[in-house]
């Protein structure tokens, strides 16, 4: 049973991989059909972003009143009305409010099924949340070759249809599959904890190590986000590579995600997840730096696919790492840290776009690098103030 709804669940963070992106992907052809400007684009993205941000802080207070299944059904037929929507081609600023109830959707339905599977996975949880975070990764790097040769043969509407009725499907699978002893983990969760359960630990400690948490998935996200969104015009800007070229270091960089995430839960659970994410935040130093300094288009694809390996797990370990570390409300702590993550990844593209617009390629590369930096320093922080050993032996 287990087996059944960590797979039901990959297949939903597939879904959610393909909604995150899909708006991103077919922009241009969006944009030239209602012969909108790319503000107007930003400002479509905005609004899916903000529905985003009130779907990951909604979901805990929907689980306890409607159980985690229903919430998980309600979510999933949100995504599927916005992308019928989508489809019709309705007036513009029917889109932007739509934008919000498909961005509502897959922001209660990541922190809610990632804290889930935490929850019932127990000892291999790096090694379950892994495989959310590779079918994440996947649909986010199959959506934009799909929709680009829709594209081509001028069909790209249809995409939104068929995710909208993926998205059908899968509200269909939670309705119906049963999950036999599971089943009471996808009721309503305990309002109440024992404390004795809680971490050991005083009240101020807790807090500082959350707010570190929240400083740390905010600069990872916007870090992410950043490095995905400005990898072309970075390549542009300091090789003058063709468009072409560009736009397949994004391929490059999702395909390595989507490598590393698949060995990051194993390597998490060997080494423990602390030493993982100063090992993967330190190697993220070194090689987003040294793209600032690549020569040729082919030492850059390299650089870039090594990012995406640094890059690959630490999302999926860090999440496990704050439940392992602030032990008791797991969908709680796990949307506080998504949402702060949202939050970054709203503010640092716009810095960063700024800093490109003005600064040369290698200054920009050495100040996401020092992100990075701090990223790593957070960690060894939050390892050194919890008095829980981080090994999960």
């Amino acid at each position: 049973m287990l087996n059944r709804l960590i797979w039901i669940a990959c297949y939903t963070y597939f879904l959610i991989g393909f909604t995150h992106i899909i708006l991103g992907s077919i922009l241009v052809e969006i944009l030239n059909y209602y012969e909108k400007s790319y503000v107007d684009g930003g400002i479509l993205i905005s609004f899916q972003s903000i529905g985003f941000l009130a779907g990951v802080l909604l979901s805990t207070y929907l689980t306890r009143k409607i159980s985690r299944r229903t919430t998980i059904i309600v979510a999933s037929i949100s995504i599927a009305l916005s992308q019928f929507v989508f489809f019709m081609m309705l007036p513009w600023s029917i889109w932007l409010i739509v934008a919000l109830f498909a961005g509502f959707g897959f922001g209660v339905i990541e922190p809610l099924v990632g804290s889930l599977i935490i929850d019932v996975a127990k000892e291999k949880r790096a090694i379950a949340f892994s495989k959310l975070e590779v079918f994440f990764g996947l649909g986010s790097l199959i959506m934009p070759i799909v929709t680009g040769w829709l594209a081509v043969t001028d069909l790209w509407r249809y995409a939104f249809l068929a995710l909208g009725l993926y998205a059908v499907a899968i509200s269909l699978i939670w309705m119906k599959t049963y999950f036999g002893e599971l089943n009471n983990w996808l009721g309503k969760p305990k309002e109440t904890i024992d404390n004795e359960q809680k971490l050991d630990i005083d009240r101020k400690r807790s807090n500082m190590i959350l707010w570190s948490f929240i400083l740390f998935f905010g600069l990872y996200v916007g870090l992410e986000i950043t490095v995905m969104n400005f990898l072309p015009s970075i390549l542009v800007n300091q090789l003058n590579t063709g468009i072409l070229e560009a736009t397949l270091s994004v391929t490059i960089f999702w395909g390595a995600m989507v490598f590393g995430r698949v060995l990051s839960g194993y390597l998490a659970e060997r080494i423990s997840y602390a030493k993982y994410l100063i090992l993967s935040c330190s190697g993220s130093v070194v090689f987003i730096i040294l793209l600032g300094f690549a020569g040729n288009i082919w030492i850059s694809y390299i650089v870039i696919a090594c990012i995406g390996l640094m890059m690959s797990g630490i999302f999926g370990i860090g999440i496990v790492y704050v439940d392992h570390i602030l032990q008791g409300d797991t969908q709680r702590n796990t949307s506080i840290v998504i949402a702060s993550g949202g939050i970054g990844g709203i503010i640092l593209p716009f810095i960063t776009g700024g800093m490109i617009d003005h600064f040369r390629v290698a200054s920009v590369s050495i100040a996401l690098g020092i992100l990075a930096l701090i990223m790593t320093a957070i960690i060894i922080n939050i390892n050194k103030r919890s008095i829980y050993n981080v090994n999960t032996e």
